[in-house]
């Protein structure tokens, strides 16, 4: 139990590491103050460019993928662990307790968690969000995809339902924090990706 404790402590404290406030920060720029207003990849993009995106994303993957990798091969003995720091990443991701628990909205650091369980699913992944993506203009949409069918691979695959429910804690916060996103392309109000190759959203 110890081990399960302080595991999810340390993911949490992994993810809440938020790297769009800190380059935000270097750059002497508030990104709280354009595009989504989110702390996270996406908005980095939309607000800094997006070369800065991609930096944000791939950092924000990195910590997901450490996390559930640690727990895989340094503790293989506990086989809850990789779920359990999983979600607990996505949540410090989420809710970073020094920026009063407003953070990203975590699918970075869920792709990360993917990548940090099997190397080839994040592949596979990556193409489907691409695809999604490049099709829809909207990421939300490919984040809603992932979020949905990873939880249910992993249970399917280990046929284990206990997985697949920790998995689904981290998935439901992502799924409440992407719900503006959603009320948003229904209205026909959400920023399409695209945009984030123009200047037009950047503050």
């Amino acid at each position: 139990m110890t081990v399960y404790i302080l595991g999810a402590i340390i993911a949490y404290l992994v993810g809440s590491i938020n790297t769009a406030f800190f380059l935000s920060k270097a750059l002497k720029k508030d990104i709280r103050t354009g595009g989504s207003g989110n702390l996270g990849a996406s908005n980095a993009t939309l607000t800094l460019g997006w070369k800065w995106g991609i930096f944000v994303a791939l950092v924000d993957i990195l910590k997901g993928a450490a996390v559930v990798m640690i727990s895989r091969l340094v503790f293989p003995d506990y086989e809850y662990l990789p779920y359990i720091a999983a979600s607990c990443a996505i949540a410090g991701h989420i809710f970073p307790f020094y920026l009063k628990f407003k953070g990203g909205k975590g699918f970075a650091t869920l792709c990360g968690c993917i990548l940090g369980y099997r190397w080839w699913l994040f592949l596979i992944a990556a193409v489907l969000i691409a695809i999604i993506t490049l099709a829809t203009d909207y990421i939300v949409l490919a984040t809603l995809t992932m979020l949905i069918s990873f939880p249910v691979y992993v249970g399917i695959t280990n046929h284990n339902f206990i997985y697949p429910l920790i998995l689904a804690v981290g998935s439901l916060i992502i799924l409440i924090k992407h719900l503006p996103n959603y009320k948003r392309i229904i209205k026909k109000e959400e920023i399409g990706i695209r945009s984030s190759f123009t200047k037009k959203h950047r503050i």
